[in-house]
């Protein structure tokens, strides 16, 4: 196939660069700067005669579709940025491309459709699979089962909110029951998660709540051990949870709560750093010994008693516990660091039982977990002629006579509320360009500033942290002058070995 990659002057480099390796593709620079201001009169001089397909800037534009009908060859987006295209010149067979719609973005949801059904079509399972309400666990993918932390404390209406969350993502909700909760407080807790949701477990060492629960139609009783083993005497066909730290006395515990007809989950306990090893070796042995129980892998252990942005520990913990071969991955979002934990967990099952089908590495799937940081850079360097450049100051604040905002966040959205009581919620962009259109900015410094810190808020809000007016948005490490860890190796190698920032980047 003849292929036509068409650019712009400023993006012409990185463009030739992103497509060397490929035969039988060409570039033509049109006379535009900016790829995404190319018309088609800019194509209608070319001749095409020659290419099967031409491939434009993806936020170009212009009526293609037409055009194509006029030329008669395909004339399509290709992707907006220039290091995308090697992805979309492979998968040319995918996916059909479109006039309207960025190929980058087609040929992502391509490939995410396409694992997400082959995740979904599996149906391998061990022996002993469990029926949990709708959910089985122990057929195909890790199932998340994921506890809402003391129940019975939250109000009616919280507990349903919470589910409702809870139900975008869980396979399992597990209602949380804290330690001397009145037995009937809880039950009311459990038959709320009940009304609301299809798969519902309960995590107490209580029998009377157990008892309750369970005739209440709860289908899964979680954390049944040697100190309330009396439990499974009046446990009827709900599925239960046994645990133990001790591979042997767990294999016992199974063997005798089959015994009794239950329908068996083991647990080994995973337990938080510095002793994860450990039990990750407590689970790996188990797998050995007991190839046909379900498996639970408590992932909450780990990203609660750890101060590590959970992104990334829930994709490895759901990683290691595909290698083991759990079946179920137990978390919670009970703390503001393990916020979006659910969702994290949920696509980490994804890609770990994606990887596992397809023999290949968890990456590569059209979607990700990747949060502040990026496969491949998007942005070329910036070019301007440095001689004589300005070095910027602040100015002196001056109040706008229309009057201040003060800017939130509700969920996903930021809020502005202006002096005038008027507030406007949104995003960042809706919310300054109706400021503007109401007349409530008459300087341009504060429209600048009203911009600033409604983008701030938006990335708070997409990152599920605190906002803050006028305060800086703390990124933890990436915040390098103010990590103490950063600093104290920076005295220790020297400023010359280190650079002013502690990153070895002098300024």
């Amino acid at each position: 196939m003849k292929v036509l990659v068409i650019t712009g002057k400023l993006a012409a480099e990185e463009v030739k660069k992103a497509v060397k390796d490929f035969e039988g593709v060409d570039v033509f620079v049109a006379d535009v700067e900016v790829a995404a201001f190319l018309t088609p009169d800019h194509i209608r001089a070319i001749d095409l005669s020659r290419y099967d397909l031409v491939l434009l800037p993806g936020n170009a534009k212009g009526n293609w579709e037409e055009l194509e009908k006029e030329t008669g060859v395909r004339i399509r987006l290709g992707s907006i940025h220039a290091a995308d295209l090697p992805a979309v010149l492979r998968n040319l067979e995918r996916v059909e491309l479109s006039h309207s719609i960025p190929a980058c973005r087609l040929l992502m949801s391509a490939m995410a459709e396409e694992i997400i059904e082959l995740v979904e079509s599996d149906r391998s399972r061990v022996e002993y699979a469990v029926e949990v309400g709708e959910t089985v666990i122990g057929e195909g993918r890790i199932k998340v089962v994921a506890e809402i932390v003391d129940a019975p404390e939250m109000s009616e209406e919280e507990l349903v909110e919470r589910v409702d969350y809870y139900s975008r993502v869980a396979d399992v909700i597990d209602v949380g029951i804290p330690v001397g909760c009145d037995a009937d407080r809880a039950l009311k807790a459990v038959k709320t998660v009940l009304d609301h949701f299809d798969s519902v477990s309960v995590d107490t060492f209580d029998r009377r709540v157990i008892e309750k629960s369970v005739k209440a139609g709860v289908h899964m009783v979680m954390s049944v051990g040697n100190e309330n083993l009396k439990a499974l005497d009046v446990i009827e066909n709900q599925a239960v949870v046994v645990v133990s730290r001790n591979v042997g006395d767990l294999l016992e515990l199974v063997e005798l709560a089959r015994k009794k007809g239950k329908n068996v989950i083991a647990d080994c306990i995973l337990d938080a750093p510095l002793s994860l090893f450990s039990s990750l070796e407590r689970y790996a042995e188990y797998r050995k010994r007991d190839e046909k129980t379900p498996l639970l892998f408590g992932a909450g252990n780990v990203t609660e008693l750890c101060d590590a942005d959970s992104v990334g520990i829930n994709a490895i913990l759901a990683f290691l516990a595909e290698e083991i071969g759990a079946n179920a991955l137990f978390t919670t979002e009970a703390s503001n660091k393990t916020k979006g934990s659910l969702m994290e967990a949920r696509v980490a099952t994804y890609m770990a039982r994606a990887a596992k089908l397809r023999k290949s590495f968890p990456k590569d799937f059209g979607f990700s977990l990747l949060a502040l940081k990026e496969k491949a850079s998007r942005g070329g360097e910036l070019k301007y002629n440095r001689e004589g450049v300005i070095e910027a100051e602040p100015g002196g604040f001056v109040r706008d006579p229309r009057g201040d905002f003060r800017i939130g966040v509700e969920g996903r959205k930021v809020v502005a509320v202006h002096d005038s009581g008027v507030a406007i919620r949104g995003d960042a962009e809706s919310v300054s360009k109706t400021a503007i259109r109401m007349g409530l900015v008459s300087r341009l410094d504060h429209a600048a500033y009203l911009g600033r810190e409604l983008q701030k808020a938006e990335i708070a809000a997409r990152l599920g942290k605190s906002y803050v007016q006028d305060e800086e948005l703390d990124f933890g490490i990436f915040t390098r002058a103010a990590h103490p860890a950063l600093k104290a190796e920076s005295r220790k190698m020297g400023s010359k070995k280190m650079g002013s920032d502690g990153f070895g980047n002098s300024r």
